[in-house]
């Protein structure tokens, strides 16, 4: 057999590995739905063009919705509006409240009643009544708005969250008041070390608890099961989707200058690592002659693909992002209405074959409670992709300096109890160490 021949199959095996995820799978609800569409070409691109139903809110949202967690201005707020998105997401403590004035500043000149704002609260499971209220009140006045359309709890870390009465009884007042219409949560799985708390749980008895209406939570195309078990709950409580992290794509790989650096240093790279890495770099030339044939190996493109997997979900509500910026904005905006195409599942099966092993799925934690040493696995990695896949760089260090217990130095002479207990194979003690490197001022 020639270098030639032998090169065509190693390539016709690869494609057929790929075509073999595509089937066996890996579009699940959006291949049996036969649901493909092109994006719309024109000026179209720059408007909204599908609204879905929010639950049992009965009302009817973008499917590209505005996180506010990066929102520095009103005119972005502004822009977002005039382009038809009506579903905005916020929070009392992003950018220390700063985020909800700006939204307020423009909310005044647009229809109150056409846009569905979430707002969410940190607290103690003793809060009291009284100070859920007071506090709600301070969010309306920065809002400049009559009422919340939801209100959430932020995180919801643990179990015992979702009962907390101080804030339901708030919640129960403030409805009759007519200051709050929807009661909701968010959450990012794990926070510290707790065990039996992932997302899944929590989102599942929250729907069976009966008094949430909306619900804010990652999704994306490396991290299905999970998401797609709360999906299939919501839908059948009739619950409000929206979903955060849908994007795991990052548009630089860092590994390979952290582990150079590392060496340089005289540290000791475990064989599992280097293994991995080859390994990892095996794959990126094997296919990197489909990524040039395909046109795939551009960063936009696979984000897009990654955006409009989650669109395709038909338990999708709306996909909330942290804009910074009108580029990113309408970027995004040109995606609503549009569906998974055969050469993005093309490119999102690639990616996973090539890198999703390089991915600590958000709001997984599974391996936290076998860490000796109870490094908080999900949050650091979380506080990574913001500092990676969201360009926020300053808050994602600040979050990191302020997290209490042991942070991800402590993995650096670990025997990588993590990495044994992930049912992903990812080498998360290695990662854990990249995001401490990164996340730690010099």
């Amino acid at each position: 057999m020639n270098e030639k021949t032998k090169g065509s199959i190693d390539r016709r095996g690869f494609i057929g590995s790929v075509t073999a995820l595509m089937g066996g799978g890996f579009l699940g609800w959006s291949a049996q739905s036969k649901q493909e569409n092109e994006k719309v070409p024109g000026d179209e691109g720059k408007k909204i063009r599908e609204y879905r139903t929010l639950g049992r809110t009965g009302f009817k949202v973008s499917d590209i919705g505005l996180g506010g967690v990066e929102l520095t201005t009103p005119a972005l707020v502004r822009a977002a509006l005039d382009a038809g998105i009506n579903y905005i997401d916020t929070g009392e403590s992003y950018l220390g409240g700063q985020s909800e004035v700006n939204i307020g500043k423009a909310l005044k000149d647009y229809d109150r009643k056409k846009i569905f704002i979430s707002t969410k609260l940190f607290f103690h499971p003793e809060v009291t009544k009284a100070e859920i209220k007071s506090r709600t009140l301070k969010c309306l006045e920065r809002l400049q708005t009559d009422y919340i359309d939801c209100l959430m709890i932020h995180g919801t870390p643990r179990l015992e969250w979702l009962k907390v009465e101080g804030f339901h009884d708030a919640v129960k007042e403030l409805k009759a008041e007519g200051k709050v219409r929807f009661c909701g949560l968010s959450n990012h799985g794990s926070q510290y070390r707790e065990e039996d708390q992932d997302m899944e749980k929590i989102m599942a008895a929250a729907a069976q608890d009966g008094r949430f209406d909306v619900a804010l939570f990652a999704y994306n195309f490396l991290n299905r099961e999970m998401g797609e078990n709360v999906l299939k709950i919501f839908k059948e409580k009739n619950i409000g989707a929206t979903l955060m992290k849908v994007n795991p794509v990052l548009e630089h790989i860092e590994l390979d200058e952290y582990v150079t650096e590392e060496e340089k240093q005289g540290k000791q790279i475990p064989d599992p690592v280097r293994k991995r890495l080859a390994l990892y770099k095996k794959r990126a030339e094997m296919t990197d002659f489909f990524k040039k044939e395909h046109g795939l190996n551009n960063y936009p493109q696979m984000r897009d693909a990654a955006i409009r997997f989650v669109l395709s979900h038909p338990g999708v509500h709306t996909v909330t992002f942290s804009v910074k910026n009108f580029d990113q904005l309408e970027a995004y905006v040109a995606l609503s209405g549009s569906r998974l195409t055969t050469k993005d599942s093309q490119a999102l099966s690639l990616y996973e074959a090539e890198r999703g092993k390089f991915y600590c799925r958000h709001a997984c934690g599974k391996c936290e409670s076998y860490c000796p040493h109870g490094v908080p696995v999900n949050t650091i990695m979380r506080f990574d992709f913001y500092f990676k896949g969201q360009g926020r760089e300053k808050a994602a260090i600040m979050q990191y300096a302020q997290l209490k217990g042991k942070k991800a130095d402590a993995c650096e002479n670990c025997a990588g109890f993590c990495e044994e207990h992930c049912p992903h194979h990812v080498p998360v003690r290695l990662l854990l160490q990249h995001a401490h490197h990164t996340l730690t001022l010099p």
